[in-house]
């Protein structure tokens, strides 16, 4: 998860247009399926094929996982590409839900490599474009006088978020546990589809009750591709996407030089986008002062998502083989951990909020209401999450108790309550005029960075080794709070500390997906 609303007005959903509903819904089945098929996904690819599995290597389980991760926010850009110059974000969103439906169906009908291959490539495009379609199609559905109806709808579109995230890992992870991974993949494929047949059902009617401007803005691209550049452009994906497919299940391309590479390139994407800004002549002195600004931030908030990201990758694996799962004679499915997370967004985000808001009432002038400080204890924060495992670490089979794992998950989440929605609204404060857009595009590098970095650092996670998973716990956790004390000392040397752009300001009311926004993905 990524995003935290920071306003309860509710009040305005009763007058809601029939966009929100469609939409909510559609997103809402959309992070059931994604977090519950994201839930099973390491296990079934290290357990033994005698237990369901493909019986990888952890290390490569774990690689896999984070260049996936990455792999769903750099497709978050290419939808948001295909929505504007292809399709319109209506049609995007549509494409994007039939993708997911056959991705997921892919992972729970088609045997072996060719179906995580396949599927995984299916669900990360149909997830990137339904991301971005989503919020626009929302977005889209409000006048320009309707604040409180707009603040309203974004927050149910929230809350449905962390409604599938929460309860998709519980379902797939008891599915999973007694009837087989094959299972647990199926039914993320049925709740997709339930989504989908609940946003075509409403699809007619909420864009019969759009007005001509709305509707012909979220059904036709507002930047059309030439006729000339269509078939080319869409062939070049396809062929890429087949190509990437086939390099992965036939083993061409190691797993683990898959997360390198994804990493490689998410680096390049980002240098390639603030250089861009920074020697543009349509950028000024001060908006170039901005930009230099960001980069700090930048680097904090991959470095966060590089620790929460842990989550799908190493904590599935500490889930497994250290944690005691058993109470009384039930013994707690692993992938259910991954519902700690969105179960500490749901209760903490509002109280966070007030928090900052009165603080900001309070002491406006307050040093704690920049951007930088606040990323700088996020960042640190979340750091010392991994530092709560480390008494625990290398103590054998089911030796850490589920609270332990359960007290460094809601450390990680204050983290994410400071650094999400506070680096989020930091673009849109430090973006220059001329390149809005683009440099919204950045939050979401720093997933992809982050994400893919977790998989990188994932190499070095040994739990057959007392002391290598101890040191992997120890030098991560204290790296990441490096990184944050580093965030505020090089942001002042850039300039000038970046004032509050805190969730509750006025870019509070555009959320995007997780990923965790989740993540968990976004």
């Amino acid at each position: 998860m990524t995003h935290v609303e920071q306003r309860s007005i509710l009040a305005g959903a009763s007058v809601q247009p029939l966009a929100m509903p469609a939409t909510v819904g559609v997103e809402m089945w959309e992070r059931f399926s994604f977090y519950g098929m994201q839930a099973i996904m390491a296990y079934y690819l290290y357990h033994q094929v005698s237990q369901g599995g493909l019986g990888l290597e952890r290390s490569q389980a774990t690689a896999l996982m984070g260049a996936y991760g990455a792999a769903v926010y750099l497709c978050t850009l290419a939808g948001g590409w295909v929505a504007d110059c292809l399709l319109g974000a209506e049609r995007t969103l549509l494409g994007g839900a039939l993708l997911l439906v056959a991705g997921h169906l892919a992972l729970g009908t088609l045997p072996g490599g060719w179906g995580v291959a396949s599927g995984l490539c299916l669900v990360a495009v149909g997830s990137g474009a339904l991301k971005t379609a989503a919020i626009t199609v929302l977005g889209h559905a409000y006048g320009g006088d309707a604040d409180a109806r707009r603040d309203a709808g974004f927050q149910l579109f929230y809350l449905g978020i962390n409604i599938g995230a929460l309860f998709g890992p519980l379902l797939t992870g008891w599915l999973s546990a007694h009837y087989g991974y094959r299972t647990g993949f199926t039914a993320a494929a049925v709740l997709m589809g339930i989504g989908l047949a609940h946003y075509v059902a409403l699809r007619g009617r909420y864009l019969g009750h759009l007005g001509e401007t709305a509707a012909r803005a979220i059904t036709r691209p507002g930047n059309p591709l030439p006729a000339a550049q269509l078939l080319p452009s869409i062939s070049g994906v396809l062929i890429g996407l087949l190509a990437l497919a086939g390099l992965l299940a036939t083993g061409q391309l190691p797993l683990s030089g898959l997360a390198t590479l994804l990493l490689v390139v998410t680096v390049a994407a980002a240098v390639g986008l603030f250089a861009q800004m920074l020697t543009s002549p349509r950028v000024t002195a001060d908006e170039r002062r901005r930009v230099l600004a960001f980069i700090p931030l930048f680097i904090a908030s991959s470095a966060f998502w590089s620790v929460l990201n842990q989550t799908y990758g190493v904590f599935a694996v500490y889930s497994d083989v250290r944690l005691d799962r058993r109470i009384g004679s039930f013994e707690i499915p692993a992938a259910w951990t991954q519902s700690f997370n969105p179960a500490y967004i749901l209760v903490l985000s509002l109280p966070m909020a007030w928090l900052w808001t009165r603080l900001g009432e309070r002491r406006p002038g307050s040093a704690l209401n920049t951007s930088a400080v606040k990323m700088c204890v996020g960042v640190t924060v979340s750091g010392l999450g991994l530092l709560v495992l480390l008494p625990f670490a290398g103590q054998g089979a089911s030796s850490t108790p589920v609270l332990a794992l359960a007290a460094a998950v809601l450390v990680i989440t204050l983290g994410e309550l400071l650094v999400g929605p506070v680096c989020m609204s930091a673009t849109t404060a430090h973006a220059p005029a001329a390149f809005r857009t683009r440099f919204s595009a950045l939050y979401f590098l720093t997933m992809a960075l982050g994400t893919s970095l977790a998989g990188v650092l994932s190499g070095w996670y040994d739990p057959d080794s007392a002391s290598a998973e101890r040191r992997y716990f120890l030098a991560c956790g204290l790296a990441t709070m490096a990184v944050g004390g580093l965030t505020l000392w090089a942001t002042r040397q850039f300039g000038a500390i970046g004032r509050s752009c805190s969730p509750s300001g006025p870019t509070s009311a555009q959320p995007t997906s997780e990923v965790a926004v989740r993540p968990a993905a976004p």
